[in-house]
This record gives C-alpha cells, structure tokens and sequence, in this order.
C-alpha cells in the first residue's frame, strides 16, 4: 500500500515523543505505528472518493523535500487549519487532508479545501471541511484505485 518507504529517512520513536511533547499533544496509535514504519509516501491506491481526489503524498516527519515533510506543512499552514488538527496529506491540487486531535473527533480524518479558508481565520471555520473517515487506518483502507 505504501509506496517509497522512509524516502526521506526513517523515523526513530524518541524523534516522535520529541515531536508530541513540543506539539502538547498525543498522536493516534495507528497513525503514530505508520509514522515509525513508513515516515510518509506515496501510496497505491491512491483515490479518496467522498470528495473524489487523489491523495497526492502522506507527509512524513522529516526535512527533506517540501511535498512531503509535515513539518514544513505545519509551519505553512499554521493559524489556517481548524483548532486541533494537522496535516497528514495533500491532493494534487494542495488541498490537504487533515487530522483531529480535539476530544470530541480524535483520530478522525477530513478533507481541507484550501480555496474556501480565510487566511488567519483563528481556526474556527470549518465550513470547508469534508468528513473523510473515523480513522487513520479507516481512511487507508477506504481508498481505491
């Protein structure tokens, strides 16, 4: 399913405690697993169908190239996203599919359309989220070809 592998280098777990202890957060287990496995990539398949996209790269927790590193998602998109969540992929149009970290939806997964948010909305306009899948696995799994 995946594709290209820790093409940017593996990821240890004291990077990833590092990484949720200066982000006050904990990452859901399934998507933390694929992280110390995978560090992002390509995958195949690749097509997300409600709403009907292509997921384009899953980012990965590295300084490589800038499709590819959440890191450098993080940084681009902070004060855009909604309150309590991040990046995890893109499509081929730069909208982003993205994560919940809030108690209310934890580990759910949504699809960000980047030409209906405000720039510095303060993270409370949702109106152009889609709901994509209650998990991070659930979402893999959904995909087709």
């Amino acid at each position: 399913m995946i594709q290209s592998k820790n093409e940017f280098g593996a990821l240890t777990k004291v990077e990833l405690e590092d990484f949720e202890k200066a982000n006050e957060t904990s990452l859901p287990t399934s998507y933390k697993q694929f992280l110390l496995d995978s560090n992002g990539g390509q995958l195949k398949p690749n097509r997300n169908k409600i709403p009907d996209t292509i997921v384009s790269y899953l980012f990965g927790m590295h300084n490589g190239e800038y499709y590819a590193s959440l890191y450098k998602r993080i940084e681009m998109f902070k004060g855009r996203l909604p309150y309590s969540t991040f990046p995890i992929a893109v499509d081929p149009f730069g909208n982003l599919f993205i994560m919940s970290l809030h108690e209310e939806n934890y580990g759910q997964v949504y699809f960000w359309d980047h030409e209906m948010g405000a720039e510095l909305q303060g993270g409370n306009y949702t109106d152009n989220c889609t709901f994509v899948a209650y998990s991070f696995q659930e979402f893999l799994n959904n995909l087709v070809e």
